[in-house]
């Protein structure tokens, strides 16, 4: 049998334009799977940043720092405003709150409200950092004396009488040394052995204190420098309520003088100002409390007193206020620690903007 040799062509060739939209196709869902994939990852990040931040605990926290809930509403108003990645921190104070506020500050400055409500508004703000301020905590007990830095000013209180403003100018391994005190009649040189309280002030706004006793007398750089004992867990004995800040500026101040009017059920009390007795003195430091008055003509401890001073834009403020004590300062006159009675709202804004650190 002869076998017939045909040529059959079973499979056709592969068309070329076919393979190319095949090829095209699957580049394509690689891509798609992949930038679905990125955003996917971008929604995970975003929801679990949001879910870091919970309403909930924050308001305890805040509640539980002393604050309330209108400055709760302000936080919560900044984070979102200001799209705050890390809002617990603004419970911590420090650099990221101060930020923050400022920004907040400067937003309600440049809006349309009316002077009134922005006011009312900056003054909300500056509460919170007030009431963060006062409530930090670990800050009660320095460990050493050693770890106090060369500068830091002192008052010395010896034991038989005695108070003495100074500063460290030498911190060594075992003595610790103050510029020699003076007094009207020149260096004070205590014995070996005396005791005395140094107290200073941390943070602007503690009071520390210890007691030490005199270690001697020696010369450092030429000066007469007075060497103490050192001294371990010095603990925190006050703090004031309100952080100072030095002002430097002169300032007049008037007595003023309470005044009682009509009989019976209509008589009234009413503060007036002697505008007669204008008397020029000296804002040594100031703070949202009160201030350090120096003139040559203070007034008694217990008088009542207006003071106007320059804000940091150069404009003129009134406040009111009561000499809480009067310390002689030959031959500067006298410091009176007033205590402030009566500030408006929007001067009280000056000052703790100045205190602060929000003035412009």
């Amino acid at each position: 049998m002869t076998l017939l040799q045909t040529e059959y062509n079973f499979f056709s060739q592969p068309d070329p334009t076919t393979s190319y939209v095949a090829i095209g196709i699957f580049a394509m869902l690689i891509l798609v799977a992949v930038v679905g994939s990125i955003l996917s990852n971008r929604r995970r990040g975003r929801s679990a940043k949001k879910g870091r931040f919970g309403k909930g605990s924050f308001r305890r926290r805040a509640k539980k720092a002393g604050l309330f809930p209108s400055h709760v509403r302000v936080l919560e108003h900044m984070i979102k405003d200001q799209s705050l990645q890390t809002p617990d921190r603004l419970l911590e104070g420090g650099s990221y709150l101060d930020r923050a506020m400022r920004d907040e500050l400067e937003a309600i400055g440049a809006s349309s409200i009316g002077e009134g409500e922005k006011d009312t508004r900056k003054n909300t703000v500056l509460q919170i950092k007030a009431i963060l301020d006062s409530n930090r905590t670990n800050l009660n007990t320095i460990s050493s004396s050693r770890n106090l830095r060369i500068g830091q000013e002192v008052r010395l209180v010896f034991e038989r009488g005695g108070s003495f403003e100074t500063a460290i100018v030498s911190n060594l391994a075992n003595m610790l040394g103050v510029e020699l005190p003076q007094n009207d009649d020149g260096p004070v040189r205590p014995e070996k052995g005396r005791r005395m309280q140094v107290t200073f002030l941390r943070d602007n706004d503690r009071v520390y204190r210890f007691v030490s006793r005199v270690r001697g007398i020696h010369s450092v750089r030429g000066k007469g420098t007075l060497f103490i004992e050192h001294v371990n867990d010095i603990k925190q004995v006050q703090k004031r309520k309100s952080p100072r800040k030095e002002y430097g500026r002169p300032a007049y101040f008037y007595p003023v003088q309470v005044m009682e009017t009509g009989t019976g059920r209509k008589r009234a009390r009413q503060a007036v100002v002697q505008k007669n007795r204008s008397i020029l003195g000296r804002v040594e430091d100031i703070s949202t409390g009160g201030c350090l008055l120096r003139s040559q003509r203070p007034l008694k401890k217990g008088s009542l007193i207006r003071i106007d001073l320059q804000t940091d834009n150069r404009k003129s403020m009134s406040v009111f206020g009561k000499v809480c004590g009067v310390e002689s300062k030959p031959p500067y006159g006298g410091d009176m620690h007033v205590m402030f009675t009566r500030v408006s709202q929007k001067y009280m804004n000056e000052i703790m903007s100045f205190v602060y650190g929000f003035s412009e």
